[in-house]
């Protein structure tokens, strides 16, 4: 057990967060569960905490467990963690294929009242953009902070591969107490109207899907898992609970058009999650099918961190990444091959008309591609043929930044 342990400490929240005024707090620390222990008073704590550290010196002594060893160990523990599924008794089960699963917590290492606030700052707070400079950032709101702090998290999150998570495990516990602070964020205090929120939602979106995929037992899931993964990864934010699915089709689209005949990688909502439309962002925006990752492999390698100074910019850019590699125009057979997700999300694009959905990706592709519908068009006897593309039954194991 000693070998599961990597550190100990004590622990003061303040009057307002303590869960238990008047006793003493003691934590004990393994990679991925912080146990917390309370006593009648501080010498009580003392004594305990002193007994457990002189254990862990003498096992040090003996030689503790060797590098290649403790790695092993910690991905053995999370597995028997993640079959547990945190959560579990706090939150309701969710749905999926006519199933109750249980929800799978993935920032539930610390406790809320065990995490730093957002103003505290974020190691790698500098953002993929110029307009986060120090000198911006000295006199900030808390819904400003936690914008700039979210930007950081999902900036770290897309610096870890499987392969690094082998190499520095430790890194990624640094990770996962900063995704615990997303516990504390005031659901309350967003302004679901504003591109602040818009940024800062789908920043999280892509921050617990790459945290999924990087934690996803037995490699990345596939279209019969994919929808348990969807709809069992989750973030505790503000007192809730949110998935992936939820994220994606009750918040970020939450007013847009419902799926048709979604299939794998596309997942919706279950019924029972309705409400939490009520966080539903007021932003109706086609372009997020294309800026949206799926984590599929039809999906593009990367994702963006948006900023709300220059997110058109950054819509617009990763909306004509994707589309360079899905829209491909045959002049010869006059058939033009779109995205699979411009037929599950048609109703985005106007009436569901296939050629509603070409006329708005048009703006988006480069001049070659352009000239090339617009000269199908131009003949009004012979209409081109719009085809989809079929669904993409891989995923990706990890994504990495949009540069």
């Amino acid at each position: 057990l000693l070998d599961d342990v990597q550190s100990v400490r004590s622990l003061t929240p303040s009057d307002r967060l303590h869960p238990l005024p008047g006793v003493s707090l003691l934590v004990v620390e393994t990679a991925w569960r912080c146990t917390y222990l309370a006593f009648a008073d501080d010498a009580c704590r003392n004594a305990f905490s002193e007994r457990i550290k002189a254990a862990l010196f003498h096992s040090l002594g003996e030689g503790r467990i060797q590098d290649d060893v403790y790695q092993a160990h910690l991905w053995q523990g999370f597995s028997a963690q993640s079959l547990v599924a945190s959560g579990r008794g706090k939150w309701a089960p969710i749905s999926s294929s006519s199933k109750r699963k249980q929800r799978i917590i993935l920032n539930g290492r610390r406790m809320g009242f065990d995490v730093d606030s957002f103003d505290a700052g974020w190691p790698v707070a500098a953002t993929a953009t110029a307009t986060a400079t120090d000198e911006g950032v000295e006199v900030r709101g808390a819904i400003e902070n936690e914008e700039r702090f979210v930007e950081g998290l999902l900036m770290k999150a897309c610096s870890f591969s499987v392969e690094s998570l082998e190499k520095n495990p430790k890194d990624f516990v640094d990770f996962l107490d900063a995704t615990c602070r997303l516990r504390s964020l005031s659901l309350a205090d967003l302004d679901l109207a504003s591109k602040q929120t818009y940024c800062l939602v789908l920043n999280i979106y892509h921050c617990l899907l790459q945290h999924a995929l990087l934690l996803s037992i037995g490699g990345p899931p596939d279209k019969k898992t994919v929808g348990h993964f969807k709809r069992c990864s989750c973030y505790e934010i503000g007192g809730d609970v949110f998935s992936l699915a939820e994220l994606e089709c009750c918040i970020i689209r939450g007013r847009m058009s419902a799926p048709v005949n979604a299939r794998s990688p596309y997942v919706d909502a279950p019924k029972s999650s309705a409400g939490y439309r009520f966080y539903a962002l007021r932003t109706v925006d086609p372009r997020i099918n294309f800026v949206l990752n799926q984590g599929d492999t039809s999906s593009l390698p990367t994702v963006p961190v948006l900023n709300p100074e220059v997110m058109e910019e950054q819509l617009n850019a990763a909306t004509s990444a994707f589309l360079s590699r899905q829209v491909t125009v045959d002049v010869s057979k006059r058939v033009i091959l779109v995205p699979k997700i411009c037929d599950v999300y048609r109703k985005d694009f106007g009436e569901g008309d296939p050629y509603d959905c070409v006329s708005f990706c048009l703006q988006y592709l480069d001049e070659a591609t352009q000239e090339k519908i617009i000269e199908l068009f131009t003949d009004e006897t012979n209409a081109p043929s719009i085809r989809y593309r079929s669904s993409s039954d891989h995923f990706q194991s990890n994504l990495q930044l949009m540069l």
